[in-house]
């Protein structure tokens, strides 16, 4: 299947599933819908990056800019950033929005999963403190069943790989951080 038809079945797929019964974005104030975050440095923005090919399906999305990037770490991968003028139409949402905070992750073995993204963490109160929200059965099954589609696309599963590595490495980043503060505090 063709990368425009995939996004076409799993944007119908997530099109009314939710992480939560209710309005999540009450709980952060739409953090990930505004584009900007005031905790963040001047001038930067926030946003979603698109899986591949997807700037085709989503090019005339007026409350989305699509910006191009260039990665360091994969100078050969066209990656794009959408961001979001606050004014979103559900209908219309890039895929990680619609499986956020979810995301697709593949293990070295080649066996598909889906986890909360560790990146996610930094904004949104569902990635931070599961005991406390419970995602929805239903969502986290559409979530799977997407991402099940998306790895019979050959790209879009080397895509997968890419992001896994990059998860990867952002969670041993951070547990190193974590046990370098740990370590380097005074004993009382």
């Amino acid at each position: 299947m063709d990368s425009i038809t995939i996004y076409q079945t799993v944007y119908h797929i997530l099109n009314k599933s939710t992480p939560l019964r209710i309005d999540c974005g009450r709980l952060c104030n739409r953090a990930c819908c505004n584009g900007t975050n005031p905790g963040m440095i001047p001038g930067e923005t926030m946003g979603m990056y698109l899986f591949p090919g997807e700037e085709l399906v989503l090019r005339d999305v007026t409350f989305l800019e699509i910006k191009p990037l260039e990665l360091e770490s994969h100078p050969q991968r066209k990656m794009f950033l959408a961001t979001c003028n606050a004014e979103c139409d559900r209908h219309q949402r890039p895929l990680a929005c619609r499986i956020f905070p979810l995301t697709p992750y593949l293990t070295g073995k080649d066996i598909l999963t889906v986890k909360i993204d560790p990146r996610a963490a930094a904004i949104c109160p569902l990635a931070k403190d599961l005991q406390r929200y419970e995602l929805q059965p239903q969502f986290i099954q559409n979530v799977r069943k997407v991402c099940n589609l998306l790895i019979s696309n050959p790209v879009l599963k080397n895509y997968i790989k890419d992001l896994s590595g990059i998860i990867d490495e952002y969670t041993s980043l951070f547990d190193l951080l974590d046990k370098k503060s740990f370590y380097s505090r005074r004993p009382n």
